[in-house]
């Protein structure tokens, strides 16, 4: 017998014993998402309420909310009866308790805490492939089946945000590994998705030019810099600028660019 396992980096994810549940479209996939989101914390009526009705609740919202918690249980409980349990009543709210192996989140978040302290141990291998691990939990844009315009206003940008950090810290810890070839179509492809993000654009200047490329490397600050400026209104900043200085000049220098760090 396997419990119930749940994800939510990417689409809903739900299933008990081994077989995958099916949670209906609307209030009962907010209520799931919102409640895994918060695992193993109380989360408010009030959240609660915001996340499932947004600016327009019902007269009776706790009623409603009750309603859509008990469906929800019964959904879980329909593949197995210790499903619907993980889900508690508390004064304040409803939580559901889940074990650090039950929630891709969770999962994560332990395995980004685990790289950091093999790095501060030294160990940058382990770090880079806890990290790998880590990301590799990632299944596409958080929760994209759930209508939730608070939720996806108010959490979903600081989860997306978690997982930008870890690639960041990835791409500094394998470049100072020497694996900067493998690196380049990667970060072509990050800086494609996320082309106001300043690191992955000094990560991918880096590896260019450690692999023998500057006029690539100084040709990507160009697109950089034109972006920064016709989107935002800002030049690159001072890390990428000095890297763009030291390329210019071919100093040494730029090669160990990216260390400092780690």
């Amino acid at each position: 017998m396997h419990g119930p396992v749940f994800g939510v980096l990417g689409p809903l994810q739900a299933s008990v014993n081994g077989c995958r549940v099916a949670v209906p479209a609307g209030k009962q996939r907010i209520l799931l998402a919102t409640l895994l989101l918060g695992a193993n914390e109380v989360v408010s009526l009030d959240e609660l309420t915001e996340r499932l009705w947004d600016d327009a609740p019902p007269r009776r919202p706790r009623a409603a909310l009750h309603t859509y918690v008990t469906r929800l249980r019964q959904t879980l409980e329909r593949h197995g009866r210790q499903a619907g349990g993980l889900i508690r009543t508390s004064a304040a709210g409803y939580l559901i308790e889940i074990g650090r192996t039950d929630l891709d989140l969770v999962r994560f978040r332990a395995l980004v805490a685990e790289a950091k302290a093999a790095g501060r141990r030294g160990d940058l291998a382990a770090e880079s492939a806890g990290l790998a691990e880590a990301l590799s939990l990632w299944r596409g844009p958080v929760l994209p089946d759930v209508r939730s315009d608070s939720l996806h206003r108010d959490v979903v940008p600081s989860l997306t945000e978690e997982r930008l950090r870890a690639l960041d810290r990835r791409h500094e810890v394998d470049l100072a590994l020497g694996r900067h070839d493998r690196l380049v179509g990667e970060l072509r492809a990050l800086t494609a998705r996320h082309p106001l993000h300043e690191g992955f654009w000094r990560h991918l200047m880096l590896a260019l030019y450690r692999c023998g490329r500057p006029a690539e490397a100084l040709e990507a600050y160009g697109r950089a810099s034109a972006c920064l400026r016709d989107r935002l209104g800002v030049p690159p900043g001072r890390e990428m600028r000095d890297l763009h200085a030291a390329i210019l000049r071919g100093e040494p220098a730029a090669v160990r660019q990216g260390e400092s760090r780690v």
